[in-house]
């Protein structure tokens, strides 16, 4: 089971890093308050590397690399960010219109939902 201290939000931009004397720009996959998953192919990273990330004009943040595998890498950051800066940054799906997205039968009738009821019991 995993239990995270913050929930993740796909974010899928790419954002400016720094590792020591080494800067570049990553592909941050998804966000928390506490920390992010960096694609880090381009700008290599061990366990125990201090970065800073910077989410466009938005913020900074510091942190340490408490991961690295197959050219990505975990960072948590050492202040966390304020939950406005996440939701900002993370991806918003499209709001669905129901009528046009439902399910429909042969005619081109929508169908009714299904009952999240009990099912009968098959003999």
């Amino acid at each position: 089971m995993d239990s995270r201290a913050w929930n993740r939000h796909i974010v899928e931009k790419k954002v400016e890093c720094r590792v020591g004397e080494r800067i570049g720009s990553v592909f941050l996959y998804n966000l928390s308050v506490g920390g992010g998953m960096l694609d880090v192919a381009q700008l290599p990273m061990v366990v125990g590397d201090a970065v800073e990330v910077s989410f466009g004009g938005i913020q900074r943040s510091a942190g340490l690399v408490v991961w690295a595998h197959d050219g990505c890498a975990g960072v948590r950051f050492d202040t966390p960010l304020h939950e406005a800066v996440v939701r900002h940054l993370g991806f918003n799906p499209p709001e669905l219109d129901f009528e046009a997205q439902a399910p429909r039968d042969r005619f081109g009738r929508v169908l009714p939902p299904i009952d999240a009821g009990e099912r009968p019991a098959l003999y």
